[in-house]
């Protein structure tokens, strides 16, 4: 039974993909001709002199990930034809972390000067991230009778949970400063919240009994206490204001600001360094629908169950016992009190190497903070770029303890309009067996001129200026 429950839960775990996100390296690689990747960087300026993205045409990125499991495993049989649950079981990690992030692009608009880029853009943000310790999963593989679980204590401490919803209105601007050698950029992004969810952590810990005698049947809770926030939907929700009126208010008053960074500078004519620090900032949620739980420290021996007798209704005291236990417990709840939640701020850093006028050979090292914890991924990339009519990036990444994160993505400009297709993780597309991850970005775009084409237009223009002034000299 206690091997069902286990794969049980890692189905659920799985199928609801609240996934490890993966960051977003073509999008960065194809940034002279995706509008939308200057939201990665502020300071990397796209070629068309003016680009346009429409409601329902200017796409959509989406991701989930995880870093412990895939569908190969789950659906692997032994001779009998039962799946194995060993090998699902050993692939898991100490800390098994599985997120998502999702952007809808409402609008963009882009316009290129010489020396200038200036963006408005409207995109519909959705994040969510979930921790989970192999300690669970052993307590539901091994059971709590077995002497599997080391010392019969399993910790729960990096059990987290968190879902942020928003939209961002952002304006940026990036310029090329030292005479063309570098270039600054920054957004503003004013934030609007719509729904978040958080469980920090989770200071508890299980112990069981092995194959005690007495008590080898039991398993014992202990807590230390805990903190869980909610704000704008599911605020309302816990709040009580769950008319259509406030769930509408509720997903449209909570604001916050942020802000990115970004740098690129100009080593040698071959040799190029870039770097952004993003979603620096918070949303704060408005106190109408905010809500916040302090749950005291407590500890609970529970007995063990039949779990047939419960689905069918029968013997309920085991439930009777945990709403006992609920009621007699000294929960701190806290209303009509905002509360702020920061953005996961991210780090893109590298270099690239011009090999041809048309090929670039790129390194890209990204990194996020989450729970006092580094993620880091290292991006290796090849950019063929023939100008703005086509651009093509192809990518390799170490991540979510793999070596075989193969990315693609292509710009296509078909005048006025530009097609944009790309995946950070082309195994998961080709074979979803054994991929780990879902990455997907689609778009069309409408852009207009070549920056390149002025650029050069006034270079000439400039040298034969410098040669009638020298010739009249002579």
């Amino acid at each position: 039974m206690s091997r069902l429950i286990f794969l049980f839960l890692l189905m659920v775990v799985c199928n609801n993909l609240p996934l490890m996100a993966q960051p977003d390296m073509i999008g960065y690689g194809l940034y002279k001709t995706l509008p939308q990747a200057n939201n990665l960087n502020p300071a990397m300026l796209p070629d068309y002199k003016v680009s346009i993205g429409l409601p329902g045409l200017s796409g959509f990125r989406l991701n989930a990930s995880q870093n412990f499991s895939n569908l190969e495993k789950l659906n692997a049989k032994d001779e009998e034809g039962r799946m194995i649950l060993s090998d699902i079981y050993d692939g898991l990690n100490r800390n098994n972390r599985i997120a998502t992030a999702n952007t809808l692009n409402l609008f963009h608009l882009g316009i290129r000067g010489v020396s200038g880029y200036t963006a408005f853009s409207i995109n519909s943000r959705v994040e969510a991230r979930t921790n989970l310790p192999k300690g669970i999963f052993s307590l539901l593989y091994h059971g709590n009778s077995s002497n599997q679980i080391e010392d019969g204590l399993i910790d729960l401490n990096r059990i987290s949970a968190k879902t942020m919803a928003f939209t961002e209105i952002a304006i940026s601007h990036g310029r090329e400063i030292l005479s063309g050698k570098m270039t600054a950029g920054i957004r503003l992004k004013y934030l609007i919240g719509h729904n978040y969810s958080a469980l920090p952590g989770l200071d508890a810990s299980l112990r069981t009994y092995g194959n005690d005698s007495f008590r080898g049947d039991s398993i014992t809770f202990t807590s230390n206490g805990f903190d869980a926030k909610l704000g704008g939907i599911s605020g309302a929700v816990a709040v009580g204001k769950d008319n259509e009126a406030d769930i509408i208010n509720a997903g449209l008053r909570n604001s916050g600001i942020a802000v990115d960074l970004g740098a690129t500078y100009k080593f040698s004519r071959k040799i190029n360094f870039f770097a952004s620090l993003n979603d620096l900032g918070f949303i704060n949620w408005n106190q109408a629908y905010a809500y916040q739980a302090n749950i005291p420290s407590a500890s609970y021996t529970f007995s063990g169950l039949d779990v047939i007798e419960l689905l069918n209704g029968q013997n309920l005291s085991v439930v009777r016992e945990l709403d006992s236990l609920v009621e007699q417990l000294d929960i701190v709840e806290i209303k009509d009190e905002s509360f702020s939640s920061a953005l996961t701020a991210r780090l893109y850093a590298g270099a690239s190497y011009a090999m041809t006028h048309q090929q670039t050979a790129s390194a890209i090292l990204y990194t996020e903070l989450y729970r006092g914890r580094l993620i880091p991924a290292l991006t290796a990339m090849y950019n063929f770029h023939p100008g703005t009519f086509f651009n093509f990036a192809f990518s390799g990444t170490v991540m979510n303890n793999r070596f075989n994160n193969f990315g693609t993505g292509i710009t296509l400009n078909l005048v006025p309009f530009q097609l944009v297709l790309a995946t950070n993780d082309l195994l998961s597309i080709i074979n979803p067996m054994k991929g780990r991850s879902l990455d997907f970005r689609f778009g069309i775009n409408h852009t207009f001129g070549n920056i390149n084409k002025g650029k050069s237009k006034a270079k000439r223009n400039s040298n034969d200026t410098i040669e009638t002034i020298d010739l009249g000299i002579d």
